[in-house]
């Protein structure tokens, strides 16, 4: 898998994304528009989505990228302030540390606003497959229907298999959507600058557990201590928190429910693994990735124990 690194996370994130739109798709044959007509519609908006969001995210990104170097400045500038009230001792420099996190920091945005930049091309390419798999996918009962025939139980757990897996991409996607949309809403009206920019960020990395929105949240966190100083920051990160706690432990159980909850050590392991094998896209499918093992292993009687021990604690029990 690591060797076709390259062409794989192309597949699956093609793969996702069908998933995430199958359901329309589905939803508008049911009201009488042909298969054919119901997936080019839903890819011509997902496509105007992409272009949409592009645009708006590339030129943003391209503006914030060359404020960079302002930024550094202003940072470098607050820690120096900040130092003059620290001791220093022989052998160890407070203010060289500093200026450490501030490169380490400036470096960070800037791989961030490079990889948006550069993700166009990647972009063209998932939606392009993403169209072919709406198309099978728009007849993907009949095609199972046809080949199973009679084999009920093995059409039983395949139907259980991807009703569980589109559930949880699609939910996944709209908890991470809606937390993207309320944290942009609300730096928006607290003047802090590209708050769309910002949004789309923590779209995409909120699939990264635990550390995906602590890396989405420095760039607006640098910008409001730079406006309104170190309240304005913590304000940020208030709204962050709040947000994100309100999403994840209150709006996503209520939706998803525990059986695809996964262990807090499973799943950094499997972030560990996925990111072995798949780089900086294994990290972002970390999530979707481990729950289609998991998913698999509780298909089948004599892996169910294996699905338990990677869910809590509470779900490892046997009853």
């Amino acid at each position: 898998m690591r060797e076709i690194a390259s062409i794989l996370i192309t597949v699956f994130f093609s793969v996702f994304t069908a998933l995430i739109f199958t359901p329309l798709v589905r939803r508008l044959k049911q009201i009488g528009i042909p298969g054919g007509l119901s997936v080019i519609l839903v890819i011509l908006l997902f496509t105007l989505i992409v272009l949409v969001l592009g645009v708006i995210v590339v030129r943003t990104a391209m503006q914030f990228g060359s404020q960079i170097p302002v930024y550094q400045a202003q940072l470098t500038e607050f820690m120096d302030s900040f130092t003059k009230y620290i001791p220093s001792y022989e052998g160890f420099s407070v203010q060289s540390i500093l200026h450490s996190i501030v490169s380490i920091t400036v470096s960070l945005m800037a791989n961030i606003v490079n990889g948006i930049v550069n993700a166009g091309t990647t972009a063209g390419i998932v939606i392009v497959t993403a169209a072919f798999l709406l198309i099978d996918a728009a007849n993907a009962p009949e095609k199972v229907d046809s080949e199973i025939g009679k084999q009920s139980e093995l059409r039983l757990r395949l139907s259980k298999f991807s009703k569980k897996l589109v559930k949880f991409i699609v939910i996944r996607a709209e908890i991470n959507l809606i937390t993207g949309i309320a944290i942009a809403f609300l730096l928006f009206i607290g003047g802090i600058d590209y708050a769309i920019l910002w949004g789309v960020l923590i779209f995409l990395l909120s699939y990264i557990p635990y550390i995906g929105l602590v890396i989405a949240s420095i760039p607006p966190i640098m910008l409001a201590l730079f406006k309104y100083g170190p309240l304005g920051a913590l304000a940020v990160i208030l709204i962050i928190v709040i947000v994100d706690a309100l999403a994840e432990n209150v709006l996503f159980p209520s939706l998803m429910g525990k059986g695809l909850q996964l262990s807090p050590a499973f799943l950094f392991l499997a972030l560990l693994y996925w990111n072995f094998v798949f780089g900086l896209g294994g990290v972002l499918l970390s999530i979707p990735l481990t729950i289609v093992l998991k998913i698999i292993l509780e298909s089948f009687e004599e892996t169910k124990w294996l699905a338990r021990l990677m869910g809590p604690i509470e779900d490892a029990e046997y009853t």
